[in-house]
C-alpha cells in the first residue's frame, strides 16, 4: 500500500514588538547531553535502515534568531488554545495569496497537530505537493485573530519523528535564553522562572508524545 506523503512545517509566532536578539546560551544554561542526541537524531535519523528521502528534514534559510522579551513570555501570545486561531489565520492568508483555488488545493490535508502556547511553537501538517504554497501563505501572515505576529518557519520534515527532535531542542534553546533574561531580573525573575519551568516541561512532554 502506498503510504500518503505529508510534510510537517515546525513554525514559531512572535510578538513583532516584544523581541529581542537571541544570545547564545550562557556556560550555566549550555543544551545537556539529551539536547545534543536530539541533534544528532534531526541530523542523522533513528540510526536504522535509511529513511525514504522525501522524508529527511530539509533545511532552512539561516536568519538571526530572536525570542521573545521576559515579560512577553510570562503569558501565553495567542492564548491557550490557539490551535483553531491559527488554523483560521492560515485559511486566510491562503485565500488572500492564493484565492479559493490555492485553498482548494490544501484544504483537505491542512491540519494544526500541535501548538505551545509559551514559546508558540507549532507544528502543521499537509499534503507533500503543496507545503510550498502553505509556506508561503504561512509567511505572508501579519496577524493571529487580533494579534500581531512575526512567523517562521524553523523546520520541515515529511515525518513528525524527524520534526519532534529539532521542536524539542528548539524549545529547549528559547527556554534557556528567556530564563537567562529572568534571571537577570533577580529575585523577581527568579519567581517567574520557576512558575513558567512546569509550563514548559509540559510543553516538552507533550511534543515528545506526538506521533505520525
Amino acid at each position: 500500500m502506498v503510504r500518503f506523503k505529508y510534510r510537517n512545517l515546525l513554525v514559531e509566532f512572535l510578538d513583532p514588538g516584544a523581541v529581542a536578539p537571541f544570545p547564545p546560551a550562557p556556560p550555566t544554561l549550555d543544551l545537556d547531553e539529551e539536547d545534543a542526541m536530539n541533534g544528532d537524531i534531526a541530523a542523522d535519523g533513528d540510526g536504522g535502515a535509511p529513511d525514504d528521502p522525501e522524508d529527511e528534514l530539509l533545511p532552512t534559510p539561516a536568519v538571526p534568531f530572536v525570542l521573545p522579551l521576559p515579560e512577553a513570555a510570562a503569558k501565553p501570545l495567542l492564548g491557550d488554545d490557539a490551535s483553531s486561531a491559527i488554523f483560521r489565520a492560515i485559511k486566510g492568508s491562503v485565500q488572500a495569496v492564493f484565492g479559493d483555488e490555492g485553498w482548494g488545493r490544501v484544504a483537505s490535508s491542512l491540519r494544526v497537530i500541535y501548538s505551545s502556547p509559551y514559546t508558540t511553537l507549532t507544528i502543521v501538517r499537509v499534503a507533500r505537493p503543496h507545503y510550498r504554497l502553505l509556506w508561503s501563505a504561512i509567511t505572508m501572515l501579519t496577524a493571529v485573530g487580533s494579534t500581531p505576529v512575526l512567523p517562521r518557519v524553523v523546520a520541515v520534515s515529511g515525518t513528525v519523528k524527524k520534526l519532534q527532535s529539532v521542536a524539542i531542542t528548539h524549545h529547549r534553546r528559547v527556554v534557556a535564553a528567556a530564563v537567562a533574561a529572568l534571571l537577570a531580573q533577580g529575585e523577581k525573575g527568579q519567581g517567574e522562572r520557576e512558575r513558567l519551568q512546569t509550563k514548559w516541561d509540559h510543553e516538552r512532554q507533550a511534543i515528545a508524545r506526538l506521533e505520525d
